[in-house]
């Protein structure tokens, strides 16, 4: 039988949980937390997912705002339609900060 592994061992993971509305108007959009870590080493928020409504869009569009992991600025990162891909947007900044170009202040379009 094998051992039993302990919660220390436990891999790191990527959780979104929503969080509550911080106002009672109907028109406030939803918006979810990143977090990264697990139960034995607890969970540090590494960034938020907003959702908007664009005019004229049929399906919401989500904004990844993450938050860089030496200076702890908000960045924010991008938007999609694709809410699992905003998540992994914000996971990839996480570990490699490098992944996006928006914390560094450089234009894309030169």
């Amino acid at each position: 039988m094998p051992a039993a592994t302990s919660r220390a061992s436990e891999e790191p993971t990527v959780s979104v949980r929503k969080l509550l509305a911080a106002t009672n108007r109907p028109t406030e959009l939803p918006r979810w937390e990143v977090t990264y870590g697990s139960q034995a080493t607890g969970w540090t928020v590494i960034g938020w997912i907003e959702e908007h409504r664009l005019r004229g869009a049929l399906n919401p569009f989500f904004f990844a705002v993450g938050v860089h992991p030496q200076s702890g600025r908000h960045v924010r990162l991008e938007g999609n339609i694709d809410f699992d891909d905003r998540v992994n947007v914000i996971a990839d900044f996480h570990q490699d900060p490098m992944t996006s170009r928006q914390h560094l202040g450089l234009s894309e379009y030169r």
